[in-house]
């Protein structure tokens, strides 16, 4: 059959009578409109309020709408006093609910310099001597000491640590700038915060239990004792949210690599946590002892 017979039979079978079930076919077809359900729940995902109250809602429900946030530029600076302002206030109710407990079982943490332990001229650095009264330390400003050691003591480190946080995002190959590294950090901080705070209540009851209950000598030490470290214990959740934070970064990476710098990423992640707790230890000392000299 030649090529000529074809566009023959074509343009026949074009020009037949089309019948109204063919004709009119289309017209029972659903009509496709675009989906602008992903549009609304982007909008609706980025949230109006963006204070403190507003980020500390965000840190506890929608932490992945929170890490999207920080990594837009024009949010940055916006967000980074905020986040400050978050961890200061958190660590401000440690101390305060610290200070409460201690001054509440009669007893107060007395320092002794780094110097001296050095040398050998005494036995521990913290040693819990008794107290003559609730009000005494309130009014000679020693509680005031503690919670200015702390809180400073822990932002004070982070700024510390913060250059070898950012070395370690390049080594693992992720793109992010120096005020990115900030935010980061900042966020993790102001995610330890809270989560301090929330466990500031049961640390409390366990304490004045201690207290009403005249606990022995070695349960109410070793319960003074984790009051103190209660703010490493609540980092963990803060290094959790910084890993994760790190995570979502590495999509700037090539897809055949991405894998292997996540793994990567998690290890260094973890080196910087050891290094924050081995440098945030010796702050926060180094300014209460100075503090209450």
């Amino acid at each position: 059959m030649t090529t000529d017979t074809l566009s023959n039979a074509e343009m026949f079978v074009s020009k037949l009578p089309q019948s109204p079930a063919d004709r009119w076919a289309g017209d029972d077809l659903p009509l496709l409109e675009p989906d602008n359900s992903a549009t609304a729940e982007d909008l609706d995902e980025r949230p109006s309020n963006l204070g403190v109250l507003g980020l500390v809602d965000l840190i506890l429900k929608r932490r992945d709408t929170l890490d999207r946030l920080i990594r837009d530029p024009a949010l940055q600076p916006i967000l980074l006093p905020r986040f400050l302002a978050i961890s200061l206030i958190g660590f401000v109710f440690f101390g305060v609910a610290m200070s409460l407990v201690l001054t509440s079982s009669h007893v107060w943490p007395e320092l002794a310099s780094i110097t001296h332990k050095l040398r050998g001229t005494t036995d521990s650095l913290v040693t819990f001597q008794s107290s003559p009264g609730m009000a005494t330390h309130w009014w000679d400003g020693s509680a005031l000491k503690l919670t200015a050691a702390y809180a400073f003591g822990l932002i004070a480190a982070t700024g510390v640590c913060l250059p070898s946080l950012y070395f370690y995002g390049l080594l693992a190959g992720v793109r992010m700038s120096l005020l990115d590294v900030a935010v980061q950090a900042l966020k993790s901080k102001a995610t330890s915060a809270v989560a301090l705070v929330g466990i500031l209540p049961i640390y409390a009851a366990v304490g004045m239990g201690i207290v009403i209950f005249e606990a022995p000598e070695p349960v109410r030490i070793g319960a003074f004792w984790l009051g103190l470290i209660l703010p490493f214990i609540a980092g963990l959740w803060g290094t959790t949210a910084l890993y994760h934070s790190f995570a979502m970064m590495c999509d700037t990476l090539p897809l055949e690599r991405r894998w292997h710098r996540t793994c990567f990423l998690r290890r260094l992640v973890a080196s910087w946590a050891a290094c924050y707790t081995a440098v945030s230890p010796v702050m926060i000392y180094t300014l209460w002892e100075r503090l209450a000299r």
